[in-house]
């Protein structure tokens, strides 16, 4: 249960504290998916190559790798933001492996029918991934920044 006598921060407060410890990465990683699931669809619909699908889903792999070390790395002590983490890295790579299946239908048709719905569902579980990972990262507060957030001094 929360103290009740404890200091409220605003969202923005948090969301400009978690900027400074955090950095970019998660919503860089969060956009990162949005990007790559909009040029899925984009491929579905015959409007870009496969290889920009290709190229845009190795970028989004590679950031949301990156995000995902980073968060873990400044949160070792924290198992939410290590849970999120390892769930967005996890199926981003469940995704990647999916992905694969998908070209493989694509190139013998009507073999392996699931998986391009399987990697649709995986994209939209690992964007889910993604904003959990967000808002847990930026939602979190330090005691220190409480107090300096309201005006206080602190000694580590």
């Amino acid at each position: 249960m929360d103290n009740p006598s404890a200091p409220r921060l605003s969202v923005a407060a948090r969301a400009r504290y978690g900027l400074a410890e955090h950095g970019f990465g998660p919503l860089l990683a969060l956009a990162a998916i949005l990007t790559d699931g909009a040029a899925g669809v984009a491929l579905h619909y015959g409007l870009i190559s496969f290889r920009t699908h290709l190229a845009l889903s190795v970028v989004a792999t590679a950031i949301v790798t990156w995000a995902g070390i980073q968060a873990i790395r400044r949160n070792l002590d924290v198992p939410p933001v290590r849970r999120a983490a390892l769930l967005l890295l996890s199926l981003t790579f469940s995704q990647l492996l999916l992905g694969v299946g998908s070209y493989m239908n694509f190139l013998v048709p009507e073999t392996l029918e699931w998986f391009p719905v399987a990697h649709s569902v995986m994209g939209i579980a690992a964007l889910g991934a993604a904003i959990a990972l967000a808002a847990t990262v930026y939602r979190r507060l330090h005691p220190q920044d409480a107090e300096l957030a309201r005006g206080g001094v602190v000694i580590a």
